[in-house]
């Protein structure tokens, strides 16, 4: 538990103190930023569209890299190492399915509720016209 929260302070602190100036600085992020000065809501400005792509993206990259290590690893060195995958216990398996599943599951219902706004906004404006 501890350690949990000490990486979730570290995290809290390279973003605030390293990220944040760096995305602020940028003249993409500025006026999304001045706007509303959350990081989440010029991200999703910016990535609309795409955050279920690059969730996917890297779910196959970290399954990848997973397999490859256990694959590559012994070729490499000459030494046989222990797999990545059985280090994790095996009840936490389902979880994670569990979890990636509900990931991608609330990425497409944001998705559809912006596709459903956009319709709105879009028949608002034939009826106007």
């Amino acid at each position: 538990m501890v350690m949990a929260v000490m990486l979730f302070a570290t995290l809290v602190a390279i973003y605030a103190f390293w990220v944040r100036p760096i995305l602020q600085s940028r003249p993409a992020f500025r006026e999304l930023y001045g706007k509303d000065e959350s990081v989440l809501a010029a991200l999703r400005q910016k990535l609309k569209g795409i955050k279920q792509k690059l969730s996917s993206a890297a779910v196959v990259a970290a399954s990848a890299a997973v397999t490859g290590y256990d694959f590559f690893a012994p070729i490499v060195s000459g030494v046989d190492v222990s797999s990545l995958a059985s280090k994790m216990p095996s009840w936490a398996w389902p979880l994670v399915l569990i979890a990636l599943t509900a990931l991608f599951q609330f990425l497409r219902n944001l998705a559809d509720r912006r596709h459903g706004a956009e319709l709105a906004d879009a028949t608002a404006a034939d009826k106007q016209a």
